[in-house]
């Protein structure tokens, strides 16, 4: 069984709504699970008041925790940043503000974001990780970086071995190695234990974006589990209210398109009654999510 679930989509249409049902369905179910944001609009904290940079819980078998650069780049410093300058400083006169520069090196902040991911997986507190990850262009910059990262590293380790002789020093092949290494580990964790829950609403730009992301999570090699639509309104709700039909109307073809090129099964989300904050609003939403599991493309 897969451990982590992504779920994706563009910003506004739901993500975070989607994962903190599906996460808190879960628990309620007996599994032990951390439902992790990577949103930079820190969305999180709406449902679940109190959320931070730390995993706390927010209801029994639940945690929470909101990443953010700051942490991800504290993460980074406490685990390689002394070797890192060690060797730098062997091969060049530097202080440690050049940690300070490599910060903004591409794909080093999405790398510990994800090895995150990767050490929560590992530690066996949970038996489920549901990711609410950024909107859809910062999801697909996230994983590209971590595959250039890797064949970034791979040619600079294959560089530094040939320049072995020439190095005083500290050796920063063990270095960049275990970089390497780390970054297969979480190649491999998003290819073969990872699923998504792809989230659009009925709506031209957010259902578009949404089958573009389908097509590239497919490419990058992640499984897609399911496919919803979200805040889908019911054309018999209001027949005598004009501007309801007309806007219920509006969505019916996007609505179709969805549900005619989505590559995985399909399920709608009604628009609520209520703001989806309460945990009854939240469960209602899974009971609806986990029923289209093992039904046919709808």
């Amino acid at each position: 069984m897969h451990t982590v679930r992504l779920v994706a989509g563009k910003g506004g249409v739901g993500k975070t709504t989607v994962a903190s049902a599906l996460a808190l369905w879960e628990a309620r179910r007996g599994r032990r699970v951390l439902l992790v944001s990577t949103d930079p609009t820190g969305a999180l904290g709406q449902i679940f008041p109190g959320v931070g940079d730390e995993a706390r819980e927010v209801a029994p078998g639940l945690e929470a925790v909101e990443l953010t650069r700051r942490v991800v780049l504290a993460r980074w410093r406490e685990r390689f940043g002394e070797e890192v300058y060690r060797v730098l400083r062997s091969l060049l006169p530097v202080e440690r503000e050049i940690l300070d520069y490599l910060e903004g090196v591409p794909g080093l902040e999405e790398e510990f974001l994800l090895s995150y991911l990767l050490d929560a997986e590992a530690s066996g507190r949970y038996d489920r990780i549901v990711w609410d990850s950024a909107p859809t262009a910062g999801t697909l910059a996230l994983l590209e970086a971590q595959a250039l990262f890797y064949d970034h590293l791979t040619q600079a380790h294959r560089l530094y071995l040939k320049l072995q002789g020439y190095l005083k020093g500290a050796d920063p092949t063990p270095l960049i190695e275990g970089w390497r290494a780390l970054t297969g580990r979480i190649l491999a964790m998003l290819r073969e234990r990872t699923r998504a829950v792809v989230v659009a609403q009925p709506e031209r730009l957010p259902v578009v974006q949404g089958l573009e992301l389908m097509a590239a999570l497919a490419r990058f090699g992640i499984g897609l589990e399911l496919a919803v639509l979200n805040r889908v309104l019911d054309p018999q709700a209001c027949p005598d209210c004009p501007p309801y039909a007309a806007r219920a109307s509006r969505q019916r073809a996007w609505v179709e398109r969805w549900r005619e090129e989505s590559p995985v099964r399909v399920t709608s989300l009604p628009e609520l009654d209520e703001e989806p904050t309460h945990r009854r609003s939240l469960l209602r939403l899974a009971e609806i999510l986990e029923g289209a599991h093992g039904g046919t493309h709808a």
